[in-house]
């Protein structure tokens, strides 16, 4: 009997030591990171009932974990170069490779999901991408579905798509629905500039009602840039033979030359304040019938290319500036996009400057964006820099990116109203000066402004002290359209004897017909 008792007591002994061992064990448990997802959640959802709910089955099941005081800390933060290497994949426009990131992070992170910003950006950034697809490989029907699928891209900040989409429209024979694509814009935007621009692109299909039309809603979106519309609205409609029926301009002013229709995607504006062209000595000419010699082929894929490209080769860097971040974040930021741009890794300068609002910050960014093609982008990020900049040189460098980026979307007339107004280094100058003098040159020649088109040159070779090969070919030919033969002559002779091309024989050979 007693042992018998004895062995029960035994059991029952080790019984009780066991329950404490299990208990102690528990007590000495806190949650484990997947304990903790239901938790992150409902924090992430800032569901205050859920949280207090949640947090108090936690308390029970670990009676020994204390709850933090700022229940962020229990936020499992994605690593920052996480979400970087997203936006940098996207950037890169691999977008297979973006969303496989962002799965892989949600998977590793469960409380994490991907921003409405970062999946828009990924979405439009895809759409986009496509659309450019489209456009670079003349598929004006795929560009247009593209367009009419995703909104997004005919937002003011994207505007060059809604005149790329409109062109296509025209390629296929649908001019109407482009007025109406440019309609749109001018009833939708508010930055004159745009403004002005759209009406220089719809004049190619807008008869002078319509056109009237179109610089009335111009008008009404920019009441202030009244007299602006006014110059440019007068100016098309004489391009149309109609004409000027607005009254702003003061009396006796010279109306300002069109200078042509953008093509090939590039904007070609006006503006009411311009660089006063050269002055021409127009003389009566040679009584004699001169048939206009067409600019030659083998000019033509020089001519056609963008001005910072022929004349420097490549887009400019950003220049160093004494500028600086005022927070050790933006410095950091800075640092990492100038370094960036220094190794020529533009996308990398995008990506490391994405979503920032610091005036030199935007600055590096646009001066990298420009170097990957998107002038318009480019524009905007300059604009933001010269409006916000800390010092006097970080604006008047900020200007000079903005100007040059007015140049590439062939915005000449703003590009001019910019150097009137900064004062520019003189080599700043001499670059923004140089290149107006090029497109207005070569300008004034497609449009048969022979005597224009020489004086253009012939300033151009002034300010910057010399002139381009292809450009004083043109300036043969130029003279040889307006009857000056001798000039012409003298031209191409000079170009031939300092290095003889098929292109200086066939133009000799013009002269000697």
């Amino acid at each position: 009997m007693h042992s018998d008792l004895t062995g029960r007591g035994a059991v029952r002994a080790a019984a009780f030591l066991l329950f404490l061992a299990v208990g102690s064990m528990a007590a000495a448990q806190t949650p484990t990171e997947s304990d903790l997802q239901a938790l992150r959640f409902y924090l992430a959802e800032d569901n205050e009932d859920a949280v207090r709910s949640e947090l108090r089955r936690l308390q029970i099941e670990y009676p020994s974990w204390e709850v933090p005081d700022d229940l962020t800390e229990l936020k499992r933060d994605v690593p920052g170069s996480s979400i970087n290497r997203i936006y940098s994949l996207i950037e890169q426009r691999n977008f297979a490779a973006a969303r496989e990131a962002i799965n892989q992070t949600a998977e590793s992170y469960p409380d994490w999901s991907p921003s409405a910003d970062l999946l828009e950006t990924l979405a439009i950034q895809e759409a986009q991408s496509n659309f450019d697809d489209a456009i670079d490989m003349d598929d004006g029907a795929t560009a247009i579905e593209i367009a009419r699928s995703n909104p997004a891209l005919l937002r003011c900040e994207r505007v060059n798509n809604a005149w790329l989409l409109a062109e296509r429209y025209a390629e296929v024979g649908e001019p109407d629905t482009a007025l109406r694509v440019y309609d749109g814009v001018v009833r939708t935007c508010t930055d004159v500039d745009i403004l002005i621009a759209t009406l220089e692109k719809a004049a190619a299909y807008a008869d002078p009602n319509e056109l009237g039309d179109l610089a009335d809603a111009a008008r009404g979106q920019v009441p202030s840039a009244e007299s602006r519309i006014d110059q440019v609205e007068d100016r098309l409609r004489a391009g149309l033979g109609a004409p000027a029926i607005n009254t702003s301009s003061a009396p006796g002013t010279i109306p300002l030359p069109r200078t042509g229709a953008a093509e090939g995607g590039r904007v070609a504006t006006s503006s009411a304040v311009a660089a006063p062209a050269p002055s021409v000595s127009v003389t009566a000419a040679p009584a004699m019938s001169l048939r206009p010699v067409r600019r030659p082929a083998d000019l033509d894929a020089l001519l056609t290319a963008p001005a910072i490209a022929r004349q420097r080769g490549s887009t400019p860097s950003a220049p160093v500036t004494s500028a600086r971040a005022s927070s050790s974040g933006g410095s950091g930021v800075l640092a990492r996009a100038r370094s960036a741009a220094e190794r020529g890794d533009w996308r990398g300068c995008v990506s490391a400057t994405s979503g920032s609002q610091q005036a030199d910050v935007v600055a590096q960014r646009g001066w990298c964006v420009m170097n990957i093609g998107r002038p318009m982008q480019a524009l905007a990020d300059f604009r933001r820099a010269a409006s916000s900049a800390s010092t006097a040189r970080a604006r008047i460098d900020s200007s000079y990116g903005a100007a040059l980026a007015m140049l590439q979307l062939n915005m000449i007339d703003e590009a001019a109203q910019i150097a009137a107004t900064t004062h520019f280094t003189a080599d700043q100058r001499r670059e923004i000066e140089g290149q107006i003098l090029d497109k207005r040159g070569v300008a004034a020649y497609e449009r048969g402004d022979f005597r224009r088109a020489i004086a253009y040159f012939d300033e151009l070779e002034r300010v910057t002290g010399t002139v381009r090969r292809d450009l004083a070919l043109l300036r043969g030919y130029a003279y040889l359209n307006s009857g000056q033969r001798q000039a012409a002559k003298a031209e191409f002779m000079h170009l031939h004897n300092q290095m003889a091309t098929p292109a200086t024989r066939r133009a000799l050979s013009r002269v000697f017909d």
